[in-house]
């Protein structure tokens, strides 16, 4: 799991908002993944958030790296499909992320 630098961190020791998440692309990616519950595959995913296959293989790429998701390739008959699934360590700091959002942005309390 990447960590922030001590330089890097905020209040708290973690990023106000990490920058791995913190982009469009990315929080739409992992906010799929955890309202779907299941692992997503390639084509679905860059159809709902709407990017292109390059641009969602850079984001993936990143997530990957950063340890938030899992990327997995097969084979369904002949045709190569990619799956991807967020990782425990992904609902973790996508929560805290959240967290982070809440505690410097008024009003986004989830309501009782």
């Amino acid at each position: 799991m990447a960590r922030a630098s001590k330089s890097e961190s905020g209040p708290g020791g973690r990023l106000p908002l990490s920058p791995v998440i913190h982009g469009r692309a990315r929080l739409l990616i992992l906010s799929f993944l955890l309202r779907s519950g299941r692992p997503a595959n390639f084509t679905a995913l860059r159809d709902e958030i709407a990017v292109t296959d390059g641009n969602l293989s850079v984001h993936l790429g990143k997530l990957e790296e950063a340890g938030l998701v899992a990327v997995s390739k097969s084979f369904v008959g002949k045709r190569p499909q990619t799956r991807i699934r967020i990782t425990p360590a992904g609902k973790r700091r996508f929560k805290a992320y959240v967290q982070d959002l809440r505690a410097i942005v008024p009003g986004l309390e989830p309501e009782a």
